[in-house]
């Protein structure tokens, strides 16, 4: 079994491009140390992230994050297990987007209102699903231009 976990966090401070850069650069290479995989995404200054792999790596991993500063009004909004990793091969797959961008995409709501509106504790919760969907698109485009 796999262990994942997902949380949404608002930044302390605004973010630059090269300091987001950064953090995924910083965590891939944390990830691959301690096989983790996952996803961080940044918009208007709030994130959202999965994490999966072992349950002692994720929990070692997100307390990491909780003591970070650049964090801050962190949640967890899910947490389990699966059979299998949703995000394999993605150490971390990162984007940030701005709100205009999140706009366009169906069904657009404001992040934390829309994954901290329910208590599904499964992987049909609505953050999971939003993930999952954003990396078989991501990943599949990255397939399509080798």
């Amino acid at each position: 079994m796999v262990h994942y976990l997902v949380y949404i966090s608002v930044a302390a401070n605004a973010l630059p491009e090269d300091e987001l850069k950064a953090i995924m650069h910083k965590s891939v290479t944390n990830n691959q140390r301690d096989q983790l995989s996952g996803m961080l995404l940044y918009c208007g200054g709030k994130f959202m992230q999965v994490l999966e792999g072992q349950k002692e790596n994720v929990m070692q991993t997100f307390e990491r994050i909780m003591m970070d500063h650049r964090h801050k009004r962190i949640a967890v909004i899910l947490e389990g297990q699966v059979e299998q990793r949703n995000f394999a091969g993605w150490n971390m797959g990162f984007k940030s987007m701005n709100t205009d961008e999140l706009e366009t995409l169906s069904g657009y709501r404001d992040i934390q209102d829309f994954f901290s509106e329910t208590t599904i504790t499964d992987s049909s919760h609505p953050a999971l699903v939003f993930l999952k969907l954003f990396y078989q698109k991501n990943n599949s485009d990255l397939i399509s231009r080798m």
